[in-house]
């Protein structure tokens, strides 16, 4: 079973990920516009934060941890997708 901190690392990291396929030019462009798309659609630091803490009060239905409880930091080479998060669209 997958534990709450467990899943919120793995959203930090996929979003992070996102950031590499997207700025990879060495990746086709139409995977690096789909990376952007994506991104621009996924949850940031801050949406992940934000519901953590709205789970908190539904104890029973807990999902995601905060941030502080994970290993998000951990994540390699993949930054964090944030707000401050500027993806332009990829060019060839």
């Amino acid at each position: 079973m997958t534990m709450p901190s467990e899943r919120t690392r793995a959203i930090v990291w996929v979003g992070g990920l996102l950031i590499d396929i997207a700025r990879d030019r060495t990746l086709p462009v139409a995977l690096r516009l789909r990376a952007v798309v994506i991104a621009r659609h996924f949850p940031t630091t801050d949406d992940v934060f934000l519901m953590a803490n709205a789970m908190k009060q539904n104890w029973h239905r807990t999902m995601l941890a905060p941030l502080e409880q994970t290993e998000a930091e951990d994540a390699g080479d993949h930054r964090p997708l944030t707000l401050q998060t500027r993806l332009g669209w990829p060019e060839a």
